[in-house]
């Protein structure tokens, strides 16, 4: 958990928010251009496997950060629970229960 801390250090909520969106969008992509190569047979089911691992473990990255990242004051705690809503309704998931306490403990401070 320190490291992770240590990934998002000295970034701001919003540049680390942007990062999680870019994660996300190149995981898209790869995910768009790989169904596509594979829909035509230009590549195995190993190499697919093995983009979709990479981008879906750069995204859970952002993502953590994201969780963990300890807001400065009431107004940023609120931006960051709007976001991580944003992006639980769009991504049509749930947080995991270690995601929700991180969030939880954040936010407590200023609630």
């Amino acid at each position: 958990m320190v490291e992770a801390r240590n990934e998002g250090a000295g970034l701001s909520l919003a540049e680390i928010t942007e990062r999680h969106i870019a994660a996300q969008k190149a995981a898209a992509d790869v995910v768009r251009e790989w169904d596509e190569r594979r829909a035509v047979g230009d590549v195995s089911s190993v190499a697919y496997a093995s983009a979709l691992l990479a981008v879906a473990t750069e995204e859970a990255a952002a993502r953590r950060i994201v969780m963990e990242y300890c807001p400065l004051d009431h107004q940023e705690s609120i931006r960051k629970l709007v976001y991580i809503s944003a992006f639980l309704i769009a991504a049509e998931v749930r947080l995991e229960e270690s995601e929700m306490a991180m969030v939880m403990e954040a936010a407590a401070p200023f609630g």
